[in-house]
């Protein structure tokens, strides 16, 4: 399975110190565009989290994206990278968060997967219990500003429970 990696979820899960989920999850081809890489990189973040996105990364492919597709003014330029690489590689996932991403890359034929979306596979796929889960998802909530909208919430909970 090849999988292409935003930051969003990298951040998100090296907050809570479960950058492993990603790989344990989707597999070990994982591919993060170089523009993804180096915004992850020069953010201001505590110096564990640095340590686990710098680990995380040492096991990706980083590749450069040469003329990226621009798919909306609203898109950053790694988050264009980001999809454009998801295409050009025949992705099986593009790894986001980001509502405008997502809905580009369904228009192109590329299926997206979330933060969430990797806790919820750990937990059917008995890596993380149901509770760890909920817990997990709490805690990005209310710890670490992660935008979720209740109806999807809700959604999320039901699927836990």
């Amino acid at each position: 399975m090849i999988v292409v990696a935003d930051s969003s979820p990298i951040i998100f899960l090296g907050k809570i110190r479960r950058l492993d989920l990603i790989h344990r999850v989707v597999g070990r081809d994982v591919r993060v565009p170089r523009a993804v890489s180096r915004e992850l990189l020069v953010e201001e973040i505590n110096p564990v989290e640095r340590e686990g996105i710098d680990e995380f990364l040492a096991k990706c492919r980083i590749e450069p994206v040469r003329n990226p597709r621009r798919f909306s003014r609203a898109m950053s330029a790694a988050d264009n990278a980001a999809l454009t690489l998801a295409i050009r590689s025949k992705a099986d996932y593009l790894l986001c968060d980001d509502r405008i991403t997502r809905s580009m890359a369904e228009i192109e034929g590329v299926r997206a997967l979330g933060t969430l979306g990797v806790l919820l596979r750990a937990a059917r796929g008995k890596i993380l219990s149901r509770r760890e889960v909920r817990r997990l998802i709490d805690l990005l909530i209310s710890a670490h500003n992660f935008r979720i909208g209740v109806e999807v919430y809700q959604e999320v909970l039901k699927e836990l429970d």
